[in-house]
């Protein structure tokens, strides 16, 4: 296994960065295809796996204009390595539309988030998720834990 220069970490680093703070904060839909390769795979956790940048794309725009209002991640901590970036981030947003399945609340939720991006050639190409969306259901109380 060869290992990555400082230099490609930092690239690597700054694609992912880039991805979040122009895409998923800043509404820049139209920077994807500079970011991600055409082949990417999304593997989202309990929102299950994309292929593909048009399937990735389209995601995407009913992810801004769905579930969830003013959505802010928050980067707390980036680890990179052999072409992978790790990011620890709060992600927050108010429930304005449904979302698996239950109806908007209004409520606004915070929430605990780990993402592993695989970049190659400057590019994103798989993506790993995990939320803590748990916790966030119970913040909008469209779950209840049972009384003790």
């Amino acid at each position: 296994m060869a290992i990555a220069s400082t230099a490609d970490q930092s690239a690597d680093v700054a694609v992912v960065r880039r991805f979040i703070e122009e895409v998923i904060n800043g509404g820049r839909l139209d920077l994807v295809d500079d970011l991600w390769s055409q082949d990417l795979v999304w593997h989202g956790g309990s929102l299950g796996e994309i292929h593909g940048l048009p399937a990735y794309k389209a995601f995407l725009r009913a992810s801004t204009k769905g579930a969830f209002s003013g959505m802010q991640l928050t980067i707390h901590d980036v680890i990179a390595a052999d072409g992978k970036v790790a990011v620890r981030f709060t992600n927050s947003g108010t429930q304005t539309g449904t979302f698996m399945g239950a109806p908007a609340t209004g409520k606004r939720a915070e929430w605990l988030g780990v993402a592993i991006y695989n970049v190659v050639s400057g590019k994103i190409s798989e993506a790993w998720f995990g939320e803590d969306v748990l916790g966030m259901m119970l913040q909008l109380g469209v779950v209840q834990l049972p009384a003790s």
